[in-house]
């Protein structure tokens, strides 16, 4: 699915830019009036506009022509709402991931169910099973993940070999590289939430997965375990500390006002040593680095190293980065479902979108072999491997209820000020975890071990 995720994010300005919200193209059309297939998405450039529009939507032959309207990331998501109450809205609704909107739209009766065409189209042996079951809503396929992602540790090579420093891989090495960073006049990690207050869960969900361990998150996720459990309360204290060490953006002030421009250029300069974001920064970077930045800096990218004591060095945190369903107010759900499957399954068109325009794919199976000579192979080696993953943790916007995800994200900026310790938040978390697990507003999470396939 052509989309780059973390749709928030994609609202911020600076180096992403938010395209032009531009008029709605049959806005009030319910569902595109049985004449048409509308989908409103939202991307951060006009070619990536154009690029969808002529291989996502004019591509496709079914019953209907596609109409793909843009809208900027701000606004997007308002936008289907007030269309959906008042009875309209495009065919095809774009949500950004599972955990937000979905299961809302569910129960106000928008969304239409998927699963009688599941087994037409053998979804679930296309799909990763874990994509597909926390695209579930009371048992039912509300939605098709359209997009997928995972956290990374990025860095240039450059700045490391100038400093004599190595990609960290346990915590005993990250703590060593940051410290050793710092004391060289360096920025660790280039962080900042200036742009995005949403950042903070980025962090958060390294802290749980890679600090308190993805066998301890799941047993949470699933009620076994309290979130105010000693490991969890651990981790997220000793991921506080490591902000107000300033290793996260140069110091908890900065990491609140620097934006995103400055985080990548940062990292482009040699000013910070290394980067924790997700996946889709492959699509962001490239304009700080090499011959369209005027410069000869280059990146790369691990998987992020273990935060805590005997946690697996090599953890794929999973997250859906857009999911898309069908609106029960267009009246051909079967054409629709059709469309869905060519936006999410059809290989061809899918691989070629991630190497022009560096587009993130469904969470479909993906080998190296289905890239093209000219790939990068940064992004052969990401898809490849990420589909082949043994080791899996679980992203809060994929895996955890709305208003905790909510919660998180700006409940920890009080942790890393200190006006909140680290217990009180994770009892936070559970309180309203708690509340929404018995209201059944919590993702199927799998287990954390023994593969996707």
């Amino acid at each position: 699915m052509a989309t780059i995720s973390r749709r928030h994010f994609l609202g911020a300005g600076g180096a992403l830019g938010a395209s032009a919200l531009l008029s709605a193209c049959g806005s009030t059309d319910a569902g595109g009036s049985g004449s048409d297939l509308t989908i409103w998405n939202n991307l951060p450039d006009a070619q990536q506009n154009e690029y969808f529009r002529k291989h996502f939507a004019a591509g496709y032959r079914g019953k209907y022509p596609v109409r793909f309207s843009p809208k900027a990331s701000s606004t997007i998501d308002r936008l289907i709402q007030t269309a959906l109450a008042a009875g309209s809205g495009p065919a095809i609704i774009v949500t950004p991931g599972p955990s937000s909107f979905v299961s809302s739209y569910w129960s106000a009766g928008y969304l239409a169910d998927l699963g009688p065409y599941a087994d037409h189209y053998g979804w679930q042996n296309t799909f990763a099973p874990w994509a597909l079951g926390a695209s579930r809503v009371d048992g039912k396929l509300a939605t098709l993940p359209a997009s997928y992602e995972t956290m990374a540790f990025y860095w240039n090579p450059d700045t490391l070999d100038k400093l004599a420093l190595t990609v960290p891989r346990t915590r005993d090495d990250f703590e060593a590289f940051c410290a050793e960073s710092k004391g060289k006049g360096h920025v660790p990690l280039a962080a900042g939430n200036a742009d995005y207050k949403g950042a903070n869960e980025w962090f958060v969900g390294l802290g749980l997965n890679h600090g308190a361990g993805p066998e301890a998150v799941h047993s949470a996720l699933t009620g076994e375990t309290k979130w105010t459990d000693p490991v969890f309360v651990d981790a997220i204290d000793r991921l506080a500390s490591y902000f107000k060490k300033g290793w996260f953006g140069g110091g908890v002030d900065l990491y609140f006002t620097n934006n995103f421009p400055t985080v990548y250029g940062d990292l482009a300069s040699g000013k910070a040593t290394a980067m924790l974001s997700g996946s889709w920064e492959f699509s962001n970077l490239g304009a700080y680095f090499g011959k369209a930045a005027g410069n000869d800096a280059t990146w790369d990218w691990t998987t992020v190293p273990a935060l805590g004591k005997d946690i697996p060095e090599v953890v794929w945190d999973l997250a859906i980065g857009q999911s898309v369903g069908v609106n029960t107010n267009f009246e051909d759900t079967a054409a629709a479902a059709d469309y869905l499957n060519f936006l999410t399954t059809d290989l061809k068109t899918i691989i070629t979108g991630v190497e022009r325009m560096n587009f993130a794919p469904p969470p479909v199976h993906i080998k190296a072999a289905d890239f093209s000579a000219d790939a990068d192979p940064r992004i052969v080696r990401l898809y490849s491997r990420l589909s082949a993953a043994q080791s899996i943790g679980y992203t809060t916007w994929t895996f955890f209820p709305q208003q905790t995800e909510t919660y998180m994200i700006d409940y920890f900026e009080n942790v890393i000020t200190g006006s909140l310790s680290a217990r009180d938040y994770c009892a936070g978390i559970q309180s309203r975890f708690s509340r929404e697990r018995a209201q059944g507003r919590v993702p199927t999470a799998p287990k954390p071990a023994g593969g996707l396939s």
